[in-house]
């Protein structure tokens, strides 16, 4: 394995680019046929209508002019990231979404590649095929490929940080580049979600935890001390620090003015919010649920990405099994990765977006990462547990969806 492709890697990366250059074909002819207004974006596209716009005007404007406009139309610096890579792209190569797209189907798929390889290092592989092979597969990783949203970038840019951090500390050797990206990594991400970016940071601090005191990794805590001054220098220069600040401020009472603004989205729904938290903690590490609902148009876009909640509320009992057998016999190993997955649920679901696919975008990969030990670590014995699973989620999303009608007054 090396941080970065190589001819071995030409065959495998062909399949991932393919499947998700379908689906974006797909995608197209879905816009295009029931919802032609939002044509060329998704289905009752919102934000990738802003982001285009904004790119549209940073490309008419000079370069030096950029930051102006984009502080201007979005509404923090966690929103600045995306229109910049969109601009650049635009700049180059003209404004057309197929080719921001185009960039989407590599960048997810060289996300499926490091994947493969993180796997690899740690548990062998057979583990790495399997995690290679769901992630390529899994469909909301392909989904947000085909949409011109900062998603796909944005797990690309949160891998690519765990990855390089991951291999130097597996190798044990003084490389100060692969650490310094894997940090610089980490400090674009602030420019996309400022609460993630501080959840990686930790989380990658946290893999510098020594297996064994050697000489080996005494030279990674002193490249780790370097990262750090250098990670520093940059968010005191960018005024990062505030923005973390604004963010916890800005937390207060947030699962509650959350849960209002779906109420007025919803309409006349009828729902109290101390009977409704219990629901969204309890369910944050499953949902969300497909919607077996058709109450108003503007669910159309959920029942597009029905088979995405569908798949993934299946396949959680092979993350569970996978966190087992790593809680088991990597814990150490996997502390950075398991702290950023259940930190970053708790942020969710203390927000009230547990509930929305979007917000899970960073974590699905690690999650996959958890699938793809859980099956090859359950064995064909007991693999019939799952059909018991099945069951009881089935069961899960039946409430839900009798508790949905029962809000919109619908079951009487």
């Amino acid at each position: 394995l090396s941080y970065t492709l190589s001819l071995h890697d030409a065959l495998p990366i062909c399949f991932p680019v393919t499947i998700r250059l379908v689906f974006l074909g797909y995608l197209y002819l879905l816009t295009f046929w029931f919802d032609p207004d939002s044509f060329p974006f998704e289905i009752n596209a919102a934000d990738s209508w802003v982001y285009h716009n904004v790119t549209l005007e940073l490309v008419d404007a000079p370069m030096h002019q950029w930051m102006e406009i984009i502080e201007d139309r979005m509404k923090s610096r966690s929103d600045f990231g995306y229109p910049t890579y969109q601009g650049l792209i635009y700049s180059v190569f003209g404004p057309y979404t197929v080719v921001v797209r185009l960039f989407n189907a590599i960048l997810g798929s060289l996300t499926v590649i490091m994947l493969g390889r993180l796997v690899n290092i740690s548990w062998g592989s057979v583990h790495a095929k399997m995690t290679a092979i769901v992630a390529m597969l899994f469909p909301t990783l392909i989904w947000y490929c085909g949409i011109q949203l900062k998603e796909t970038l944005m797990v690309f840019i949160v891998v690519s940080s765990f990855y390089l951090i991951w291999k130097t500390r597996s190798e044990g050797k003084w490389n100060v580049w692969a650490i310094g990206m894997g940090f610089l990594m980490c400090f674009i991400l602030f420019f996309f979600r400022t609460f993630l970016a501080a959840l990686v940071f930790i989380s990658i601090v946290l893999l510098f935890i020594p297996f064994k005191e050697n000489r080996s990794s005494s030279m990674l805590l002193v490249s780790l001390m370097l990262s750090l001054y250098l990670f520093y220098s940059l968010a005191m220069s960018s005024n990062i620090f505030s923005d973390v600040n604004n963010q916890i401020e800005d937390s207060n009472d947030f699962f509650s003015r959350n849960l209002e603004n779906e109420k007025s989205l919803l309409g006349d729904v009828k729902f109290d919010q101390v009977a409704l938290a219990p629901l969204i903690v309890a369910g944050a590490a499953i949902t969300p649920f497909p919607s077996y609902l058709a109450t108003e148009a503007r669910q159309l876009s959920i029942y597009t990405r029905f088979q995405n909640d569908l798949v993934r509320n299946m396949m959680y009992f092979f993350m569970y099994v996978g966190l087992y057998f790593t809680f088991k016999n990597k814990f150490k190993e996997y502390i950075g990765i398991l702290f950023f997955l259940i930190s970053y649920l708790g942020v969710i679901t203390s927000a009230a977006n547990s509930f929305q696919a979007r917000f899970h975008m960073p974590i699905i990969p690690f999650v996959v990462v958890f699938i793809g030990v859980g099956i090859v670590e359950l064995g064909a014995k007991y693999r019939r547990t799952w059909w018991m699973y099945l069951i009881g989620i089935f069961m899960a999303q039946l409430a839900w969806t009798y508790f949905k009608l029962n809000i919109r007054g619908i079951n009487g």
